[in-house]
C-alpha cells in the first residue's frame, strides 16, 4: 500500500500528463461499454479522472500485468450511483525526454467491492 504522500505525488504526475497531452485510454471492449453503461461521454470520464483525490485510492503501486518493468494503480469513484474501477499507469514517454505519458488502463463499472485505504484519516 502506498503512503497518502505517494498517492498524491502520483494522481499531480497524472493529472499533469492529462492537461498536456491528449488522454490516451486502452483501446478495450470494457472501458467502451463502461461509458454506455455509465452513461457519460469521453470528456466526463476526463473530468472524473481530474477530480482523483487520495481517498479514491484502492491499491497500488503494482507490477502491470502486460509489462512487469511499468506500474498501475487502482481508484475507485462513484459516479451516477456507480462504482468505477479506475486502473492508471504513468510512464517515461519514449518521444520526449524527461517527459511522461499517462494511461487510462480501465474505466467501467466494478465487478466487485471496493476498498479504500486512506478513506477515514488513513496515512
Amino acid at each position: 500500500m502506498a503512503s497518502r504522500a505517494e498517492v498524491v505525488d502520483f494522481l499531480n504526475l497524472f493529472k499533469g500528463c492529462v492537461m498536456l497531452e491528449p488522454l490516451h485510454v486502452r483501446d478495450r471492449d470494457k472501458n467502451r461499454q463502461g461509458l454506455i453503461d455509465l452513461g457519460i461521454t469521453p470528456d466526463e470520464r476526463k473530468e472524473i479522472l481530474l477530480g482523483l483525490k487520495p481517498e479514491n485510492y484502492a491499491s497500488g503501486p503494482t507490477p502491470d500485468d502486460t509489462d512487469d518493468t511499468k506500474e498501475v494503480w487502482i481508484f475507485g469513484r462513484q459516479v451516477l450511483g456507480k462504482e468505477v474501477y479506475i486502473k492508471l499507469r504513468v510512464v517515461e514517454d519514449p518521444r520526449k525526454q524527461g517527459a511522461h505519458r499517462a494511461t487510462v488502463w480501465s474505466f467501467h463499472p466494478a465487478e466487485f467491492t471496493m476498498k479504500y485505504p486512506l478513506r477515514g484519516g488513513g496515512s
